[in-house]
């Protein structure tokens, strides 16, 4: 099945899926941000996949592997 975004301007629909992505990013933080920021700073780490920011998180907290919340970097 056919999109109705299929013969529309792709620069159109590029900077609309921007737009959405923005919007769902801000919504997923202050979603985060509910549960505390401790909280919505892991899940930050943990989506990144970045080893850096996940060291940089556990220093952040004094977070050591034995630790809940620690993470594996």
């Amino acid at each position: 099945m056919a999109s109705f975004l299929d013969n529309e301007n792709q620069m159109l629909v590029d900077a609309t899926l921007t737009e959405i992505g923005e919007h769902l990013v801000e919504d997923w933080i202050n979603s985060n941000l509910d549960e505390g920021e401790f909280y919505s700073d892991q899940q930050i780490a943990l989506m990144s996949g970045d080893k850096y920011l996940k060291d940089k998180f556990n220093k952040f907290y004094n977070l050591t592997p034995t630790d809940e919340g620690y993470l594996e970097c």
